[in-house]
């Protein structure tokens, strides 16, 4: 049985929800990336990744935990690709993930995920010829972007980053409620003020995903402008090809292409007023590289 496809990756996508990270991971898919089996149906997140890591309580808690978040990570690779046993460690934690959904709606379809995870997995099946990596989608995963390229001997990662006033007025703003505090941003008290509390969390997550990428090299983070992506798909798509070191075919190239389709919330922040926002992040919002 081949498993070459498990020694190329993980490939992660990660960035600001609603940024655009769906395309890219729709793109992978094309390219024959193996994502996980157990995702959301539209927006294709890893429900694993999300269930060991985006929990704010734990993550303010353990953020500058290795030993925790290695042991998440290990976890999730099991769930994914190797099928062994949880160790002891691994088990409890995700005994601490999975307890607070107690009572919820969520919880019996964690436990059937849990139980599902360790059955013969589809990339270990006839399929499996087919793949050419494995990895991840899960906007929240730049937080973790230093301790994944510490734990992953192959690691790259895919940060996709869209226009800060279209992500400002948009209706996704989980992850400023979630991490806003992280970076010193205020939450908002009402819906009036939160583009400007967006625009400035925008400009704060970005930040510290540049400046981790930075560190990691053109090798291992490669930034994708969704914007970009969407008005000229080739130059995009060739950028990320050529970051997985991959040959897909005319045919596969050509379907890529197809899911780069400007939406319609492209260019919203025109019909609003933007005199709300502070000079400094409109600043940093050109220098890095879109225009008001």
């Amino acid at each position: 049985m081949q498993q070459t496809y498990k020694k190329n990756g993980p490939v992660v996508i990660g960035g600001i929800g609603g940024s655009g990270t769906r395309v890219v991971a729709e793109i992978l898919l094309r390219f024959g990336f193996y994502l996980g089996d157990d995702l959301t149906s539209t927006a294709r997140d890893n429900l694993w990744y999300t269930l060991l890591f985006v929990r704010q309580n734990w993550y303010y808690k353990n953020r500058n935990n290795k030993q925790a978040i290695y042991t998440g990570l290990s976890l999730l690779s099991k769930a994914m690709i190797t099928k062994r046993i949880p160790s002891p460690p691994e088990l409890e934690f995700l005994r601490q993930a999975v307890v607070p959904l107690r009572g919820s709606r969520s919880f019996r379809p964690v436990i059937k995920r849990f139980k599902q995870a360790w059955k013969m997995p589809i990339a270990d099946s006839h399929k499996e010829l087919d793949y050419v990596g494995w990895g991840w989608k899960e906007p929240n995963s730049y937080l973790l972007i230093r301790d994944m390229a510490e734990y992953f001997d192959n690691f790259k990662y895919i940060h996709v980053i869209r226009h800060g006033l279209d992500m400002a007025f948009s209706g996704n703003q989980r992850q400023l409620f979630r991490w806003g505090p992280l970076y010193g941003v205020e939450i908002p008290k009402s819906p009036s003020g939160v583009p400007v509390a967006s625009l400035r969390y925008w400009v704060k997550a970005n930040r510290y995903a540049l400046r981790a990428g930075k560190k990691l090299g053109h090798e291992k983070f490669l930034l994708v402008n969704f914007d970009q992506l969407c008005k000229s798909p080739e130059s995009e798509i060739q950028k990320i090809i050529s970051f997985l070191k991959i040959s897909p075919s005319r045919e596969v190239y050509e379907e890529a292409l197809s899911i780069s389709k400007e939406p319609e919330s492209i260019g919203r922040y025109r019909d609003h007023n933007l005199n709300q926002f502070d000079s400094d992040d409109l600043s940093a919002l050109q220098r890095l590289g879109f225009t008001i």
